[in-house]
């Protein structure tokens, strides 16, 4: 097996592989990268059993071949050399490879590529597709919200539903919870799937442009995109009823700037309490003010930021990192919070959005401190 290839595109395309591996396997197999060549396309795939990655590169092929390589020497190996161009020569029979650049020589030993594992490969039975732009948009605002408690395994993950013309995803952690909407010519999915959050984070890493299907069986979702396949295994749980924790009467609505609301927090919470991290929102006619107090060390902020309120006074708390959390997982200049009382969740949204998109994120507030 023999092929050159640009060290820096190979690297490029070997950093996307690095999200899927595992750093510890009780199947080392695993934490190798399985390549093959065939002509002049060499098909590189990672797996932790879960989740697998292929994707295809465009290289100067000599002679055909697989092998498994070290995925972590291989990556790091590619990472510290200049952009320069790589010879790579394997010998298949004793797994020896060896790689060659204008100034070096390195040698490493790989796996046979019978002991790889057998990637899945499916028809799905369901199956659209989305902008690219639109599926990053997606996964941005959805996956820092999910849960990371094994208790709870429906919530590790995002749902999709499929509803008539429009696509919803839906994360929450218990905490926070965001509902996107996204209008589509027809109904996307018969059905409802939980994608696991790290499948949509090593699907974010990858995208470039263009179009991505999707497609799904009762098991398993495929993504297809440029040079990239991704099949991730769905999270089989009952996903919790969560249009029933979405206020339907918070009437008291406070729009400001996002990057000014940002920025208050981020300074006031500096101050907060290193335990529950809470600010409080004290809010009147045309009027904002943030503050914080650590009773332990004695610290204390405030400020005011500049809105638009036309509601009762009213004071709130949150935990500052969940705030933060959402505010930067919007895009827009100008956001509204919408409140009932100082013990219902609160809602942030975008001021203005579009006829194809709408997205809603709950937090839920912290009880105020004395």
């Amino acid at each position: 097996m023999k092929f050159a290839v640009n060290s820096t595109e190979f690297q490029r395309v070997l950093t996307k592989l690095g999200g899927v591996i595992p750093s510890k396997s009780t199947m080392p197999i695993l934490e190798n990268i399985l390549c093959e060549l065939e002509g002049g396309v060499l098909t590189l795939t990672a797996t932790d059993l879960a989740i697998s990655l292929t994707l295809t590169l465009k290289v100067d092929g000599k002679e055909d071949g697989k092998i498994a390589i070290p995925a972590r020497r291989l990556m790091d190996t590619m990472r510290s050399l200049p952009d320069t161009n790589a010879s790579f020569l394997v010998d298949t029979a004793t797994n020896k490879i060896r790689i060659q650049t204008e100034t070096g020589e390195y040698q490493l030993t790989g796996e046979s590529a019978k002991e790889y594992p057998q990637i899945i490969t499916f028809k799905g039975e369901q199956q659209f597709v989305l902008d690219v732009a639109v599926l990053k948009r997606i996964i941005h605002r959805t996956v820092f919200a999910v849960s990371n408690d094994e208790l709870r395994p429906a919530m590790m993950g995002v749902l999709f539903q499929g509803m008539e013309r429009e696509l919803r995803a839906v994360s929450t952690d218990g905490h926070r919870l965001v509902r996107m909407v996204v209008k589509t010519a027809g109904r996307a999915l018969t059905s409802s799937i939980i994608i696991p959050a790290k499948a949509l984070q090593v699907v974010l890493k990858s995208l470039e442009e263009g179009e991505a299907t999707v497609s799904v069986t009762q098991t398993h979702v495929k993504f297809l995109f440029n040079d990239s396949t991704l099949v991730s295994r769905l999270i089989d749980e009952t996903y919790p009823n969560y249009e029933s924790v979405i206020p339907g009467e918070n009437t008291k609505i406070l729009r400001v700037k996002r990057d000014d609301l940002i920025g208050s927090i981020r300074r006031v919470a500096l101050y907060a309490s290193q335990t529950t991290h809470q600010v409080r929102f004290q809010l009147d006619k045309d009027q904002l003010q943030i503050s914080a107090q650590d009773i332990d060390f004695g610290g204390e902020a405030r400020e005011s930021v500049p809105c638009v309120y036309k509601a009762e006074a009213m004071e709130i708390g949150f935990n500052s990192q969940y705030l933060v959390d959402i505010l930067t997982h919007l895009e827009e200049a100008e956001v509204v919070m919408k409140f009932s009382t100082s013990t219902r969740a609160g809602i942030v949204a975008p001021a203005e959005e579009g006829d194809q998109e709408s997205v809603i994120m709950l937090v839920m507030p912290v009880r105020l401190t004395s």
